[in-house]
């Protein structure tokens, strides 16, 4: 099933297959992925489950090195831009077809990679979370 939608209605699309062909949900690759996640937390102590939730935290807001590559690479290029210029157009040269090329290429799956990340840290977060409020909810022995 192909469909260029994101990954939220891929799963709708799967969760409706399911339930045509009477399949039990939970049996679905991505509901069963975090489920497995949330049984490894669950495992987990409150205070290790804490310090999960803050490195999950860094990576979900932490800049990262692709999104300063992405924003400092054409800068860099912008400063040498008269000797690279020099570089890639001399004598009818192709090598700025390369160069942007290669650019390109290395740019795309860097942003989706980072976008990835980012959004499996909110979903390690929100399993933290809900774990965590679940846990302050059970009554304390006494």
């Amino acid at each position: 099933m192909f469909s260029l939608r994101g990954d939220a209605h891929k799963v709708y699309l799967k969760l409706k297959k399911a339930a045509h062909q009477n399949q039990n949900a939970e049996e679905i690759d991505e509901l069963a992925e975090m489920e497995e996640i949330r049984q490894l937390y669950l495992t987990l102590e409150s205070a290790t489950l804490r310090k999960v939730y803050y490195r999950m935290t860094k990576e979900k807001n932490g800049s990262g090195v692709i999104p300063i590559l992405v924003s400092a690479l054409p800068w860099l290029f912008f400063l040498f831009s008269q000797r690279l210029q020099q570089f890639l157009f001399k004598d009818g040269s192709w090598l700025w077809i390369i160069f942007v090329v290669l650019y390109v290429f290395m740019l795309i799956p860097s942003v989706f990679l980072h976008f990835r990340e980012q959004s499996w840290a909110s979903v390690h977060i929100e399993i933290i979370q809900d774990i965590l409020k679940d846990r302050e909810k059970e009554p304390k022995p006494l």
